[in-house]
Order: structure tokens, then C-alpha cells, then sequence
């Protein structure tokens, strides 16, 4: 096969590659859910699942920085559900003034309720 072939080859699998990213980060983040507590896994699997409902449709710029921060998310909770971040016992992070003066009114409000949630005593 010619160099340009080869060139459309890679070309066509890198681009079938950042289709599925999407479907791939999906469900890999459910798969780390596994490793929750109860509560806290099914909150978080409700949250992504609206999320990723809610982000079908926009357009590929903000797809780009939603998917970049699922990303990180995902690598985060990699790491805390590690043997070494289980002994730590913390599962989180603690958001920043930055952060939080940069969400807007709607976004602070699904954050202080999905805190209120977190913080119920259990059953």
C-alpha cells in the first residue's frame, strides 16, 4: 500500500477512534462507579447519564471541553479508587474559589443540591 494510503487508513481510524471516545469515557467512568459506595455510585452514575443525555447535541467546541473534563474526572477517580487512594480514604476534590465563581447560577444550584444529596444521613 502507498504512503497516502497508509495515510488514509490512519486517518479513517483515528477519526472512528474520536466517534467513539464518547461511548468509551462513558462507560468507563460507570465501570469506576463500581468501585463507590452505594450511594455515592448511584448518584454518580444518575449524574453522568444526564449529563451525556443533556450533551448529545452541542456543538463539537463544547463537546471538546466536556469530554476534556469527564476525562480528567475519570482520571482522578482512577487514582483515588487506587490500592494507594483507598488507604488515604478520600474520594473527591475540593473545587476552587476560581472554579466556583466561573459556573453560573443554574450549575451552582445542581451543585449545592447534589451536595445536599451527598450529605443525607443514611437509611
Amino acid at each position: 500500500m502507498s504512503k497516502l494510503g497508509n495515510a488514509a487508513v490512519a486517518a479513517t481510524r483515528a477519526l472512528a477512534n474520536a466517534k467513539r471516545f464518547p461511548l468509551v469515557l462513558y462507560k468507563g467512568i460507570l465501570r469506576l462507579h463500581y468501585g463507590l459506595p452505594k450511594e455515592m455510585r448511584m448518584i454518580g452514575d444518575q449524574y453522568i447519564k444526564n449529563e451525556f443525555r443533556r450533551h448529545k447535541n452541542v456543538s463539537p467546541e463544547q463537546a471538546v471541553i466536556f469530554l476534556k473534563e469527564w476525562k480528567e474526572y475519570s482520571v482522578v477517580l482512577s487514582k483515588q479508587l487506587s490500592n494507594r487512594g483507598i488507604a488515604k480514604g478520600m474520594l473527591g476534590v475540593n473545587l476552587n474559589s476560581t472554579l466556583l465563581d466561573s459556573l453560573q447560577e443554574g450549575q451552582l444550584w445542581q451543585l449545592y443540591n447534589l451536595k445536599l444529596e451527598a450529605e443525607k444521613p443514611k437509611k
